[in-house]
C-alpha cells in the first residue's frame, strides 16, 4: 500500500513538472514563436510614376537606368489655330501650323541609379543653341511610406550661338553685321526642385519650384533687328505643376501648367496637354502646348503665344533607349 501511494505521488509530481515547465521552455525556443508570425513586409522603391523622364515639357520623377542612353527628338509645329492656307496668296502658307516647325535633338544617359546627364541641340524660330543638364535624385518614394514622395534636383544651362544680325547703311550701301554679345550674355541658367508622388498605379503628380536666370537683359527682335525690352526680369521664379493619369497599359494622359511668379512681361505661362503611347522599345508623346522652346530656360519664361489666340501647337517627343553598358556592372 505504501508503495502504491509512493507511485501515485511520484506520478503526480511528473505531471505537475511537465505542465509547468514545458510552457516555460517554449518561451525560450524561437521555433515555437516564429512558426505562426507573419513575415515582415520589405519596403521597395516605387517605380514607373511616369513613362519617361518628361511629363510634357517638365521633367518628371523618372531617371534613365544606369548604363542606358535615351535618344530624344522633340518637334513643335506652328499654331494649329492659325487657320487654313490661303491658296490665292503664296505668302500665306500656314496649313494649320504644319508649314512651320522647330526641333531639338538630344539625349540622356544614366550615370548611376540616382544621377542622369542630358544634352541637346535646338533650332527655335530665330534662335539656335545647345543645352546641358544634370538631374539628381535625393529621395526615392518607398512602398512603406517612410519616404512618402520622391525629390530630385535639376541644374541646367543653355548657350545660344545664334548670329544676331543688324543692317547698317554705309557708303557702299546696306551691310549686315553681327551684334557683339559676350558669352555671359548668351548663357541662361535653371535650377529646379522636383517633388512628386505616385499615388496609385493610375495617377502620379509632380510640382517643381524653379528659378531661371537669363544672361540677356533685353531680347532680340528679328523683325526689327534690334534688342528691345519686354519687361521680363532677368531672374524669374516659377512653379511647375503636372500629373499623369493612366488610360491603359500602354497609354496615359499628361497635363502641366507653369505659372511665372514674379512677372513674365509680354510672355505667357506655359500650359500643355499630352498623350504617352508606348510601343516596343520607345515611347511616343503627342502634345498640345503654347510653348515653342523645348528646354527649361525657353518653355518656362519665353512663351510668345497663348491658348485661344493663335498659340496652340501640335508637337511630339520621341524616345528610344539603347543599352551602352551591361546593367550587371551596376549591381
Amino acid at each position: 500500500m505504501n508503495q502504491w501511494i509512493l507511485n501515485v505521488r511520484n506520478g503526480f509530481f511528473v505531471v505537475w513538472f511537465m505542465a509547468f515547465s514545458l510552457p516555460l521552455l517554449a518561451q525560450y525556443d524561437s521555433s515555437f514563436s516564429l512558426l505562426h508570425e507573419p513575415a515582415a513586409s520589405v519596403a521597395e522603391k516605387v517605380q514607373f510614376a511616369f513613362k519617361t523622364t518628361k511629363v510634357v515639357n517638365l521633367q518628371s520623377l523618372e531617371l534613365i537606368d544606369p548604363g542606358v542612353f535615351d535618344f530624344k527628338m522633340s518637334h513643335r509645329f506652328g499654331a494649329i489655330n492659325g487657320g487654313a492656307p490661303d491658296f490665292n496668296n503664296e505668302d500665306v502658307v500656314n496649313a494649320f501650323g504644319f508649314d512651320v516647325a522647330t526641333i531639338r535633338f538630344g539625349g540622356e544617359y544614366g550615370v548611376n541609379e540616382n544621377l542622369m546627364l542630358g544634352a541637346g541641340r535646338y533650332n527655335v524660330k530665330s534662335e539656335k543653341g545647345v543645352d546641358v543638364y544634370l538631374k539628381y535624385r535625393l529621395m526615392h518614394q518607398t512602398t512603406d511610406n517612410k519616404s512618402p514622395v520622391s525629390i530630385l534636383l535639376l541644374a541646367a544651362a543653355d548657350y545660344k550661338n545664334t548670329r544676331y544680325n543688324r543692317t547698317i547703311f554705309g557708303i557702299l550701301g546696306p551691310e549686315i553685321v553681327q551684334w557683339g554679345l559676350t558669352r555671359k550674355e548668351r548663357i541662361s541658367y535653371v535650377g529646379q526642385v522636383i517633388i512628386g508622388k505616385k499615388v496609385n498605379d493610375d495617377f502620379s503628380w509632380v510640382i517643381s519650384p524653379t528659378v531661371v536666370r537669363s544672361g540677356m537683359r533685353e531680347l532680340y527682335n528679328p523683325t526689327k533687328q534690334l534688342f528691345e525690352s519686354n519687361a521680363v526680369p532677368q531672374t524669374q521664379f516659377a512653379l511647375g505643376m503636372g500629373f499623369r493619369n493612366k488610360l491603359s497599359s500602354r497609354t496615359s494622359l499628361n497635363m502641366e501648367y507653369i505659372p511665372i511668379l514674379n512677372g513674365n512681361g509680354n510672355f505667357f505661362n506655359s500650359f500643355s496637354v499630352g498623350f504617352d503611347v508606348e510601343s516596343g522599345g520607345h515611347v511616343f508623346q503627342f502634345d498640345f502646348t503654347n510653348s515653342v522652346g523645348m528646354n527649361e530656360s525657353m518653355f518656362i519664361s519665353r512663351n510668345s503665344d497663348r491658348w485661344g489666340a493663335v498659340g496652340v501647337r501640335l508637337g511630339f517627343n520621341l524616345h528610344r533607349v539603347f543599352t551602352v553598358v551591361d546593367p550587371s556592372h551596376f549591381l
